[in-house]
């Protein structure tokens, strides 16, 4: 394996890439005590696949977005969308999926929508026992009754 290091006043940021055929126990090591250095350490691909990161696409371009960065995930007119701090893009991935993919961090609130439960600003009650969250971003999600209680139990409420 070749390892560089560039060290100097010219550099941009800190950045580690690492490229391997296979993965074996001393590079994951090694690749956990890199990520460890960082707050904004992301491994993205393992194994061929996205791996903390969700694919989205802006036109002819595919965008990796770290889950972190994933603010809403919804279905609207048969597509679904990621609002993330990278704008908003389209995924071929079905909502489905995607809950699947997003983690502990993510709730669905209606058959429509996942949130990120690190991204809620807020949690509104509206007329007839409703609620809404509206988001750091300012959109407002509507939580559906049926998925109230698992909404709840995920935030502590």
């Amino acid at each position: 394996m070749r390892v560089e290091l560039s060290v100097g006043p010219t550099v941009g940021h800190e950045e580690a890439r690492i490229a391997a055929r296979a993965s074996c126990a001393a590079l994951d090591k090694a690749v956990e005590l890199l990520a460890s250095i960082g707050a904004d350490a992301t491994i993205i691909e393992r194994e061929g696949g996205l791996c903390n990161a969700v694919l989205g696409r802006r036109g002819g371009d595919a965008i990796v977005v770290p889950i972190p960065d994933v603010i809403v995930a919804r279905a609207d007119n048969g597509a679904v969308q990621l609002v993330t701090t990278k704008g908003t893009l389209k995924t071929n991935s079905r909502l489905y999926e995607l809950e699947r993919q997003l983690g502990a961090d993510f709730v669905r609130v209606s058959k429509s929508a996942i949130v990120n439960i690190n991204a809620i600003d807020r949690v509104e009650s509206g007329f007839g026992g409703a609620y809404g969250v509206r988001m750091h971003d300012g959109a407002v999600e509507w939580i559906s009754r049926r998925y109230l209680g698992a909404f709840k139990s995920a935030i502590g409420m």
